[in-house]
């Protein structure tokens, strides 16, 4: 397996090589120019884009990532991409919905093209990429979250569980978005430098049940995080 590692993306991506697995290479950093000139460009949705394109969809979905931080009251940032979650349960009504763009599968670095009858991938599988056509740069990341009956479920530990009523807010013009405490959640784990300061610029602006809600997950799922003396 032979591996790189964007310098603007939070991703490292592995492509199969006649190498023994054995012996990989160790990953090395592209260039923006590098990382486009293999996997295309990207020109990701604004929130609004994605409400747009999901108008009257029926299944739940929800902005993620840094998007959701910023529309939960985060300092704005620069987005490199734009992060919808939908519920692992909904994928084939997904994929419906959004023919005939056209969706990937993205697992263990390699990127698989899912034409509309083929089967889905394993429930391991957790994200998906979705263009216009091949000529088209990169316009959505889909990841697939666990739901069980009414319940969102925290992927890296299912003892966390939560209504999902309660996981999605939404915007006055209607873009629904991730609560900023799920956000910080999953931030808690990567501890980037951006991670930080979305922890710094949004925890002033939790309530009580927010903050309670985030200490003890934080307790159950990351004993000992340095978070936890702050909230």
């Amino acid at each position: 397996m032979t591996c790189w590692t964007a310098a603007t993306a939070p991703r490292t991506w592995c492509g199969r090589s006649r190498v023994a697995e054995a012996d990989p290479a160790p990953p090395r950093e592209l260039t923006d120019e590098e990382f486009h000139s293999i996997y295309g460009p990207s020109d990701p949705l604004s929130p609004a884009g994605a409400r747009d394109l999901f108008d009257g969809a029926p299944f739940a979905w929800w902005v993620v990532g840094g998007w959701s931080v910023e529309l939960g009251g985060g300092p704005p940032r620069e987005h490199e991409d734009i992060e919808v979650s939908v519920a692992s349960r909904d994928l084939a009504a997904v994929r419906r919905w959004l023919h005939p763009l056209h969706v990937w599968d993205i697992h263990g670095g390699d990127l698989r093209y899912l034409a509309l009858d083929d089967p889905e991938p394993r429930e391991e599988h957790e994200q998906r990429w979705v263009r216009r056509d091949g000529f088209s740069p990169w316009i959505l990341d889909l990841l697939v979250t666990p739901v069980q009956g009414d319940d969102w479920v925290y992927k890296r530990d299912h003892r966390l569980r939560r209504p999902l009523s309660e996981v999605i807010r939404r915007t006055p013009d209607g873009v629904p978005y991730q609560r900023p405490e799920i956000a910080l959640l999953f931030k808690a784990r990567l501890m980037r430098d951006k991670d930080r300061a979305d922890f710094a610029g949004l925890v002033p602006m939790l309530d009580d049940d927010s903050r309670k809600w985030l200490r003890a997950a934080l307790e159950l799922t990351h004993p000992g995080h340095e978070w936890v003396d702050q909230l």
